[in-house]
Order: structure tokens, then sequence, then C-alpha cells
């Protein structure tokens, strides 16, 4: 079947999408408080790059592992803007053509909320799962489609464990949170965010990179160069992991009073000089 769409250092309004090769951070980190975790609002992109862009955060697309789950995913994120969404996407799908769902997690499927006569794999080639959209015949139940077309462009929600890694942010990285301006351009902003224990920094462009604190004080980008994400998904639907074919590089920031000097000759400055 096919259908037809806080908490946060910054708050960003949903946008017409252009077509993509990555999902880019419209709203988050916004915090389940019933299972403790994190999650984000991706623009509308085919499900490959949403997953893509959630496992550059530490993330995944959502897994939903019971009732409550779904209805709060549904709830907080099917009509964020105001209005109903083309459908969002979640972390289930085929890891080869016509076989079993499975999720990116690896976790068991214990929970399902398919439509009436879903999955249907129309085609053979119905690969990724949406919750359907509040304005649908079914609101919330789950529709199998296939990733590669443009009319299959779906929001993305990521998922992150709200006890990352097990520790919490230090002082210092703290200290980072905030809004920063591109070579101290008012209309260049950037932002430092972060969750209980998750630090990200997401470029003027809004594509979120997870960063760390170094022991001699730089900020650390993993795949992250040029002021860009690196890439190197696949587009096809039923590829696990997409991360696993992006190239290993970094940015490294050095933190100077109110700037951040990067790697590759730019540099992000606390207030805007203009």
């Amino acid at each position: 079947m096919k259908t037809t769409i806080v908490l946060c250092v910054a708050s960003f309004s949903l946008f017409a999408a252009v077509f993509q090769t990555k999902a880019d951070i419209i709203a988050g980190p916004i915090k389940n408080p019933t299972n403790g975790n994190y999650y984000y609002l991706l623009s509308p992109n085919i499900w490959t790059a949403s997953e893509a862009e959630a496992e550059s955060i530490g993330g995944t697309l959502a897994i939903i592992k019971n009732a409550d789950e779904q209805k709060w995913v549904f709830s907080t994120f099917n009509a964020y803007d105001g209005v109903n969404h083309v459908g969002i996407w979640i972390g289930l799908h085929r890891t080869t053509l016509g076989g079993p769902f499975a999720w990116v997690t690896g976790a068991t499927l214990d929970y399902t909320n398919w439509n009436q006569g879903e999955p249907n794999n129309v085609g053979g080639i119905e690969n990724c799962v949406h919750m359907c959209s509040g304005d649908s015949t079914a609101p919330g139940t789950w529709n199998d489609l296939p990733d590669n077309t443009f009319n299959d462009r779906k929001y993305g929600v990521v998922e992150l464990s709200g006890n990352a890694d097990g520790k919490t942010l230090s002082k210092e990285e703290r200290a980072l949170i905030g809004t920063w301006y591109e070579g101290g351009k008012l209309e260049r902003p950037c932002w430092i965010a972060g969750t209980d224990n998750v630090l990200f920094v997401i470029p003027n462009n809004r594509f979120a990179g997870r960063a760390s604190l170094c022991t001699d004080g730089s900020l650390f980008v993993p795949k992250f160069q040029n002021g860009l994400l690196t890439e190197g998904h696949i587009f096809g639907g039923y590829y696990p992991l997409p991360q696993r074919a992006r190239t290993q590089m970094g940015m490294r920031g050095e933190i100077v009073q109110e700037r951040i000097l990067w790697s590759d000759g730019t540099w992000w400055s606390r207030r805007p000089s203009n």
C-alpha cells in the first residue's frame, strides 16, 4: 500500500525539502519519559539515507518495542509541525529482497502494528517500513514500501539510547552547547547540541555529526570533513547498516576562547562578528 506528509539548542522549522542524498535534523532531542531515550526528527528522504543519518549521530531509526512506544512516537512526530506528515520511517526493514523483516539493531521483533493486509511486498521490492500518516485511513499503522523513488520519501525518527556509553557529558562538553556562527556570520548559524550523554555538532547545512572532546581539549567529529558529513551509502532499500560504506574521515576543532578553529580551515565563533 502507498500513502501520500525541544528541548533543543536549536529549533528548526519544517520545510519543503529538495531531494538530497542525506536527511537532516529538523527537531530534537526530545526525551521519551517512559524509556528515557532521546529522539530526533529528520527531513523527508528515502529510508536508506534516513538510516545513514541516524547512524552518523550514534543512533538508528526508531525501534518500536511495544504499544506505548508506538503511541508516543506517532503522537510526538506525526504532526510535529501542526500538519500530518506523509508518514515516518522506523528502523524495520528486510535485509534481503523478499526476506523477513528485522530491526536494524538486531532486536527481537516481538511487537508489530501492521495495517490490514500488510506487509504485502508489492513488486517484490517493498523492503522498508513506515508508520502511515495521521490523515490516512489507518493512522500510525505500519506499511512496507520500496526505498528508491522520490514519492516514497518520509520523515525519519531517530532514536538514541538514554544511557549511551554509560557516562554523562562533562562540564567542558556542556559548556560548548549553544548556537555558533560559521565564519562569524550572522546568516550562517550552526549549533552544538547534546543529550545527557551524547554531544552533536550541527553545521549550517543541518547534517549532524556525533562529537567528542579529546584529552587535549579539542573537539573531534568523525565522518566530518570540509564542513560536510562524508557519505557513501547505497541507494537500494535493503542494504543493512549503510554507515559501513562511509569513509572513516573526521575533522578536529581547536577551541580557542570563543572560537572553534576547524582542521579544514573554517572556524565558528560563539557570537556573530557582523
